[in-house]
């Protein structure tokens, strides 16, 4: 319902939760062209938003709706958020240990460690390559806890 809606208005539904105790429904939307969304954004498709939620039967009164921009640090949580990251620096927190396989010829800051930083290179159906200081880890999905966008805020300043 809410994907339409938000395309509507010229934005892209980049994810949503549902925060159950507070009965909160979150979007997280972006203007394609700056890959972000301000506030001006965001109550546009508030607005936009309203009169469904309003109508609709099946959502209850007490959920309240909040449109957000997915923020610099967002989560990559599909193939798409990831494909559009492609190159850009992320953070990424494993469960388990790498194989051996991984591991082989990794540099001492990767092999036994959980959280890597590095450069997305190449995003598979299946798995995906970070570049660590010249060292390309490939990960399954299967073996990622999470996954966030990474930037080096020092170079943005700068």
């Amino acid at each position: 319902m809410c994907e339409p809606v938000v395309q509507e208005a010229g934005y892209r539904l980049y994810d949503l939760e549902y925060v159950t105790g507070q009965k909160l429904l979150r979007l997280y939307i972006q203007d394609p062209r700056t890959g972000s969304a301000l506030i001006e954004d965001c109550i546009k498709v508030d607005h936009a938003l309203s009169p469904a939620f309003e109508s609709e039967s099946w959502i209850p009164e007490e959920v309240v709706l909040e449109v957000s921009s997915p923020g610099v640090f967002r989560h990559l949580s599909t193939l798409e958020h990831f494909r559009m990251t492609v190159g850009e620096m992320v953070a990424v927190v494993i469960m388990g240990q790498l194989s051996e396989e991984q591991a082989k010829g990794a540099p001492k800051g990767v092999k036994g460690e959980k959280k890597f930083r590095g450069r997305l290179q190449e995003v598979g159906t299946e798995d995906f390559t970070i570049e660590i200081s010249g060292f390309l880890l490939r990960l399954t999905y299967k073996q990622v806890k999470k996954v966030n966008l990474d930037p080096d805020l020092k170079s943005v300043k700068e």
